[in-house]
């Protein structure tokens, strides 16, 4: 987006959201600079933010470019497996702690607002994206995606659309277990249901051992498993799972794995 001093692009590829939903894009880039001050959270490089473009009245985002989304790495190459599949996870622990971090419920952590980038010596590495509908916690929900909330709010939203619905950070919580199902096992905890079907299953959902038997290592099940507890209150913080034994302690999380995305 860039051009040196004969009019050609500079730099690395890189990706350009606009949007002509000025409060959005702006409220993203404040999400985005937020989370990224404790330098914790594995999201996508933020570069730069020009609320008005001279051709229109869209705003710009210009962010670090993947090769695909998750779910399409996911759909393409079937349930993630040992390293690769840790290291998926573990990028997503490290997203919403820095989120939760700076006092935001993302309100929409699902697969696909997870990128694939190629790291140097052509190694698979995982990044957040679309922090858009990321609000204060405490404060009311913006927009919604039925795979990635939860029960209650689902009631809420069936109840009265969900306006006033309070946000805490075991909605993410929530999310997060049905995300590492989804990766664990190469398909969405719903699969084949339409957003409304999964918005009226959720009220009454109560996840059964079917679930937890279908990820294949234990420790993880066992994460899932408290993700995914039907009272918000009993859901453990993105601290305790830091804590979990799945995610070993002193683990080196900037070493990746080989497998390339496409091939």
């Amino acid at each position: 987006y860039r051009a040196n001093g004969y009019g050609l692009p500079k730099g690395e590829p890189l990706c350009v959201k606009l949007s002509t939903n000025m409060e959005a894009m702006s409220r993203e880039d404040g999400n985005y600079r937020a989370v990224t001050r404790n330098k914790k959270g594995r999201f996508v490089k933020h570069f730069e933010f020009i609320p008005a473009l001279s051709s229109g009245n869209k705003a710009a985002l210009i962010m670090e470019r993947g090769t695909g989304d998750l779910k399409g790495f996911v759909e393409q190459i079937g349930a993630l497996e040992g390293g690769l599949l840790r290291d998926a996870v573990t990028a997503a622990v490290q997203c919403v702690e820095a989120i939760h971090n700076a006092d935001l419920v993302w309100t929409d952590l699902k697969a696909e607002n997870f990128v694939v980038v190629e790291e140097r010596g052509g190694t698979v590495g995982f990044r957040g994206i679309d922090l858009e509908s990321a609000m204060p916690k405490e404060s009311n929900p913006v927009d919604y995606s039925p795979e990635a909330c939860p029960p209650e709010f689902a009631s809420a939203f069936l109840e009265n659309g969900g306006q006033a619905f309070i946000l805490d950070t075991s909605y993410d919580i929530w999310s997060l277990g049905t995300l590492i199902y989804e990766l664990a096992t190469g398909e969405a905890l719903f699969e084949g249901m339409n957003p409304m079907e999964i918005t009226k299953t959720l009220p009454t959902y109560q996840p059964g051992e079917d679930v937890f038997n279908a990820i294949p290592d234990k420790k993880l099940a066992d994460l899932v498993r408290q993700c995914m507890q039907v009272d918000p209150r009993a859901r453990p913080s993105i601290g305790q799972i830091a804590k979990h034994p799945y995610l070993p302690q002193g683990f080196d999380y900037s070493s990746l794995f080989r497998r390339g995305f496409g091939q």
